[in-house]
């Protein structure tokens, strides 16, 4: 469950709506959270994409101050700004590259972020390009099919996956 009554996540999101200009004390406390969220985006061509993001989707967002990086949607919500508009945005909690790789599989594998120091909420148009990427939880003993031991934070991103053209 997200706490929204906690100083990070008053500073994140203060810090989300300065990275698009909205710069104002947050009035406003309430957040009304959802499972998905459709949304149309439009390419550098004009065109019109139809986009789709579900809760624990995992996405790849560019932060300014970081590389590209691997990040699982942990909420969508929505805050009311000062302005009295809803403005949307996700919830993330970050991979990290553990620089190793399965024995077997030779997938690298990645670990969920255990430092609160990275930002976890953004606006929704960091995500300007939905990209499947897909990582699997490296399961052990304690794993009983969707049931994942909760102690175990290592997942394993899958580069065999291919799109048909």
């Amino acid at each position: 469950m997200i706490r929204t009554d906690t100083i990070k996540f008053r500073s994140d999101l203060a810090h989300a709506y300065n990275s698009f200009g909205y710069r104002a004390l947050l009035i406003n406390k309430s957040c009304n959270f959802y499972d998905y969220i459709s949304y149309i985006i439009q390419d550098d061509d004009n065109t019109e994409v139809k986009c789709h993001l579900h809760k624990n989707d995992i996405v790849m967002i560019q932060e300014e101050d970081y590389d590209k990086s691997y990040a699982i949607i942990k909420g969508i919500f929505t805050h009311k700004g000062n302005d009295n508009n809803y403005y949307p945005f996700i919830y993330v909690d970050w991979f990290e590259d553990a620089y190793q790789t399965h024995d077997k599989l030779d997938c690298p594998k990645f670990m969920l972020y255990q430092d609160d120091s990275w930002h976890q909420i953004f606006p929704l148009t960091v995500i300007n390009e939905i990209q499947k990427t897909h990582f699997v939880h490296n399961c052990t003993t304690r794993c009983k099919d969707d049931d994942h031991d909760p102690n175990n934070n290592q997942y394993l991103k899958n580069e065999f996956f291919f799109t048909i053209i």
